[in-house]
């Protein structure tokens, strides 16, 4: 039946988490809590800027669509910058770094949530950039590497036979004119 068919479309998935958030909230909760307040100002003003929406958030976590690959990551790059900035103001024990992973792929629309593969890739890429950086799946590699002024770094580390994606951080040194740096992962590889 037309009526019990799924929903589905491609988007460009970011998925975002705060680096050692447990240990954050422990060592000082209201101050954390606070800073992670003004930072998700901050990345949901940037998410709409960059055409996306919020669509999912628990705790320290952000999961935006976008329907470009190349402003997602536009997008997860002024993130990082900003992110950096404001931390720049904050004393290093009181930091909050994120880590950024993202994938273009097919989605299962149910309602405003999104679900299935397309997601959990991007959720999978995340852990797997440094606190700072960005973890993009060959997709998005593939849709943003001549679009935009980043160096993107192939790394790979083996693991048996098959090869987990080691991913670089994304220099953020404003003061200095940084330069940006982000990672890429066979997300057909990726096996977690």
């Amino acid at each position: 039946m037309a009526a019990d068919r799924v929903q589905r479309r491609m988007a460009a998935i970011l998925a975002a988490d705060v680096v050692g958030y447990s240990r954050l909230i422990g060592r000082d909760e209201e101050g954390t809590l606070a800073t992670l307040r003004a930072y998700r100002q901050i990345i949901d003003r940037l998410i709409v800027h960059h055409e996306g929406r919020v669509f999912g958030s628990a705790g320290d976590s952000v999961i935006a669509e976008f329907a470009s690959p190349v402003e997602a990551l536009r997008c997860a790059t002024e993130i990082q910058l900003e992110i950096d900035r404001q931390n720049a103001d904050l004393p290093e024990p009181g930091r909050l770094r994120f880590r950024i992973g993202i994938n273009l792929g097919d989605v299962v629309v149910e309602g405003d949530n999104l679900m299935g593969d397309g997601v959990n890739v991007a959720a999978r890429l995340e852990p797997l950039s440094r606190p700072g950086g960005i973890c993009v799946s060959e997709a998005i590699y593939a849709q943003a590497r001549d679009r935009l002024s980043l160096d993107f770094h192939r790394s790979w580390r083996a693991q048996g036979e098959e090869y987990r994606p080691a991913c670089a951080r994304l220099s953020c040194t404003p003061r200095f004119g940084g330069t940006g740096q982000v990672a890429f992962s066979r997300s057909r590889r990726l096996r977690i």
